[in-house]
């Protein structure tokens, strides 16, 4: 099974995840109301995957370990975009995908929803609020070449709602938005040890060092 950073996976009980600290109160019962916990980019050891925990507010975010033979099932992003679960429900942020949908259909590029509106898309559990952002994940490929990412961002921003595009690749994830600027400019690249700077003069992107 190959993981990805953003993809959701099903867990039994909290008593599966492994943490070096010590564990908040809320973990239990955010995982008994909404058993799923999200890939984070870190370091993890051999038959661990690194995972994140999401409680009922912001402030409550939790990272732990998980055997990968714990795992019950998997959800990517892009599932959730090809299952377009989105059509059946009520709040007009989950519209708002059918736009970018649509957008990211005239791409090749693999996408899909993260963050709230993909946590509640796979969970079913209501984790989306009225002051609840649009967060994707584009998966990177040779055809994301600068011109197609200025021009997705374009369309992205006519949006009603505030987008927030991240590139992943597996040497770490950077902004769409910054990416489609960059020109001659170091953008920020997020890694599994820490933020690093690069100057990206050639399209499409290089291998991080």
């Amino acid at each position: 099974m190959e993981l990805k950073p953003h993809d959701l996976l099903k867990i039994k009980k909290a008593e599966d995840l492994i943490s070096y600290t010590s564990v908040p109160e809320w973990v239990e019962a955010a995982l008994a109301k909404a058993p799923f916990v999200v890939v984070r980019r870190a370091r993890a050891a051999q038959g661990l995957v690194a995972v994140g925990v999401r409680g009922s507010v912001r402030s409550e975010r939790f990272g732990a370990f998980l055997p990968v033979d714990l795992i019950v099932s998997r959800v990517s992003p892009e599932q959730l975009t090809e299952e377009k679960g989105w059509k059946t429900r009520s709040k007009e942020i989950f519209q708002s995908l059918e736009q970018i949908s649509q957008v990211m259909n005239c791409t090749s590029l693999k996408w899909g929803p993260v963050g709230s509106l993909g946590f509640e898309l796979a969970s079913g559990n209501e984790t989306v609020t009225e002051k609840s952002d649009i967060d994707i994940v584009v998966r990177f490929s040779k055809n994301l070449t600068l011109n197609a990412a200025k021009k997705i961002d374009d369309e992205l921003k006519k949006n009603p709602f505030r987008i927030d595009a991240q590139v992943d690749m597996p040497e770490g994830a950077f902004s769409l938005s910054e990416y489609a600027i960059s020109e001659e400019k170091a953008i920020l690249i997020r890694t599994v040890d820490g933020p690093l700077l690069k100057k990206i003069k050639n399209h499409p992107l290089p291998v991080v060092r």
